[in-house]
C-alpha cells in the first residue's frame, strides 16, 4: 500500500480532499492532507512546500498529488522525498511556462479575483459558486465557497527551472472550467513526456466524483509499483 500526500490548490483548504482521503484509506492506503500556507503573504515557494514535506516524514516511496496551482509545491515535495511518484491533477505547473505557439493556459473570460491592497486575491463566494463549482450540488458548492481563503503571491522565484526526473502522471478534466484541456495535453506530452489521463467532469474531481478519483489514484500508484 502507498502513502498519499494530497495537496490542495489555491484559495482552498485541506478539507476539500476529505472524501478522497477516506476512500483511499478504505483501500488500505495511508493518506496525509497538509494545510498549505498559500494565504500567508511573504512566504516563498520552499517555505510553502514545508507542510507537505514534513507530513511525509518516514514515508517510503510516497505518492504526491498536487491539484491545480498546488502542482509547483507537489514538485518540490517530490524532490525532497526521494522515491516519490508525482501526480499532477488539473495542474498549473511552476517552472514550465508556455513556449511560443503553445495552447492557451486558461479558459477565456474567467473572472479571477483582482489583487487587493495587500497583493492577495479573494473570491466572492457567490462568484466562486458560479465559476468554479457549477457541477456540484448547491450544498457542496456552498461548503467549499464559504471556506475559501485569500491567496497571496509567493515571494521570490520558483527554485526549479525544469521538471524533476521522477515517475510522473498527469490527470486532466475534459470539461475543466478554469484551464484549457488542450494546454494540459500539450504540457503532458510535449513538456513532461507522458501520456495524459483524461477524466470526465470539471476542475474539482475530488468534489464531483471522490470515489472515482480515489480509484484512479489507486490504479495509478499500483501501476508505478508494478512497473518498478
Amino acid at each position: 500500500m502507498a502513502t498519499f500526500c494530497l495537496i490542495h490548490g489555491a484559495w482552498h483548504d485541506s478539507r476539500c480532499w476529505d472524501p478522497v482521503a477516506d476512500a483511499l484509506r478504505s483501500r488500505g492506503h495511508e493518506v496525509v492532507t497538509p494545510e498549505m500556507p498559500f494565504h500567508e503573504p511573504g512566504t516563498g515557494f520552499d517555505e510553502r512546500a514545508e507542510p507537505a514535506i514534513r507530513a511525509l516524514d518516514g514515508a517510503d516511496d510516497p505518492v504526491v498529488v498536487g491539484h491545480s496551482m498546488a502542482s509547483p509545491y507537489a514538485i518540490l515535495t517530490a524532490v525532497a522525498r526521494p522515491g516519490s511518484m508525482l501526480i499532477h491533477l488539473c495542474p498549473r505547473l511552476g517552472g514550465l511556462e508556455p513556449p511560443p505557439g503553445a495552447p492557451a493556459t486558461f479558459r477565456e473570460g474567467i473572472p479571477f479575483p483582482a489583487d487587493r491592497h495587500d497583493g492577495t486575491t479573494a473570491w466572492d463566494p457567490e462568484t466562486a459558486i458560479e465559476v468554479m463549482y457549477p457541477r456540484l450540488s448547491p450544498e457542496a458548492a456552498r461548503s467549499l465557497a464559504d471556506r475559501l481563503k485569500p491567496m497571496a503571491p509567493p515571494a521570490g522565484e520558483y527554485p526549479l527551472s525544469a521538471h524533476p526526473d521522477v515517475p510522473t502522471a498527469l490527470i486532466y478534466a475534459a470539461d475543466d472550467e478554469l484551464f484549457e484541456p488542450a494546454w494540459e495535453r500539450f504540457m503532458a506530452r510535449d513538456l513532461l513526456g507522458v501520456e495524459p489521463i483524461e477524466i470526465a467532469g470539471g476542475h474539482f474531481p475530488m468534489a464531483e466524483d471522490p470515489a472515482g478519483l480515489a480509484d484512479l489514484l489507486d490504479r495509478t500508484a499500483r501501476g508505478r509499483a508494478e512497473t518498478a
